[in-house]
């Protein structure tokens, strides 16, 4: 089945259309009945039921993974039609398109929104999902691949000046804007690394993707929140304090308790604030003279050499000093020569 006859859109014009057609012609292969694996393992002597079980094992956690290439595929398709109004403004979607974005990208890692982005911009849209207005061209770049980014005023080093950037030409070429590129920048970010064949059930990071302008949304809620409860505490009058005051008890035994649980204190000696030191005096034996040690019965033949005991000595064999004589004479003879 082509890609013309799967959707309406237009085809893609990257090597992702000859991916998604390559997948979208496999048909699921169906389980083996029970005849095709006894044959199986019948022409194989040495495998068994278990070899074959992990055989299929793999081959399901295979035909998963291509299912979900198949599905992030056609969930991009689905997102080149977004938003669903050619005047949508990307500041303000609609609920329905800003939900039917976020749950699409459920599946989706950091690279396959960058497969989104590109096609999109092969699209002459702007990579942001909820865009619709069209991609900006450089036309200053001039050919080059990289080009500088001036801010505003006040943004240099010490709030004078501007600011300078060198950036890609493609990176600008991407957006219609600076403000759809934090836009998409900021659902990028979120996106986790892991393939979703790899993820867990219960993993609610994806989930939780959220819109520039809903996290903004919320990082504003807990600023007026303590604002508000700065001006309650000014209210506070003196007997309201007092009040409060009296609440601090430091010998609460109740927290005491607690906290020794947490600790793991739960002898009894460590109660009522009481800690259990012991302390014991070191005792001291009688101290006697030193005295030289005295010889034993074995040193009178020399001991041991690291554990071996000698058998023989020199002076009962009967030919040890005449050799130890001509020793002496060779050694002699040999000082005389050399004076």
């Amino acid at each position: 089945m082509s890609t013309q006859q799967r959707s309406p859109e237009p085809a893609l014009k990257t090597s992702l259309q000859a991916a998604y057609a390559a997948a979208s012609a496999e048909q699921p292969s169906s389980l083996p009945t029970q005849e095709e694996q006894d044959k199986y393992l019948e022409g194989r002597p040495r495998a068994t039921a278990h070899h074959l079980g992990i055989a299929l094992q793999h081959a399901h956690q295979i035909q998963a993974q291509k299912d979900a290439e198949e599905m992030i595929l056609d969930r991009i398709i689905e997102l080149l039609a977004l938003p669903s109004s050619p005047s949508a403004d990307p500041a303000t979607p609609s609920p329905q398109d800003a939900q039917l974005f976020k749950t699409a990208l459920y599946p989706f890692r950091p690279s396959d929104y960058d497969s989104l982005v590109t096609e999109r911009n092969n699209e002459d849209l702007c990579g942001y999902g909820l865009c619709s207005r069209k991609n900006r061209k450089d036309s200053y770049a001039g050919g080059q691949s990289f080009r500088f980014k001036y801010g505003a005023k006040g943004s240099g080093p010490g709030g004078r000046g501007r600011s300078m950037d060198i950036v890609s030409s493609d990176n600008i070429e991407k957006w219609c804007s600076d403000q759809c590129a934090e836009r998409a920048l900021y659902i990028r970010v979120q996106l986790g690394e892991k393939p979703v064949w790899e993820r867990r059930a219960n993993d609610t990071q994806a989930k939780k993707i959220q819109l520039l302008e809903e996290g903004r949304a919320k990082s504003r809620r807990p600023k007026a929140e303590s604002s508000k409860a700065a001006v309650r505490t000014s209210h506070l009058d003196g007997a309201d304090v007092t009040a409060g005051m009296r609440n601090l008890d430091i010998q609460d035994s109740e927290r005491s308790q607690e906290l020794a649980l947490e600790r793991g204190d739960t002898s009894h000696v460590h109660r009522h604030g009481r800690v259990g030191v012991h302390i014991k005096e070191k005792e001291h034996g009688s101290l006697s003279p030193a005295s030289a040690p005295q010889p034993r019965p074995e040193d009178a033949t020399g001991g041991s050499i690291e554990g071996y005991v000698p058998q023989e000595r020199l002076d009962k064999d009967s030919s040890s000093p005449p050799k130890m004589r001509e020793i002496c004479l060779i050694r002699s003879e040999m000082d005389q020569a050399i004076a």
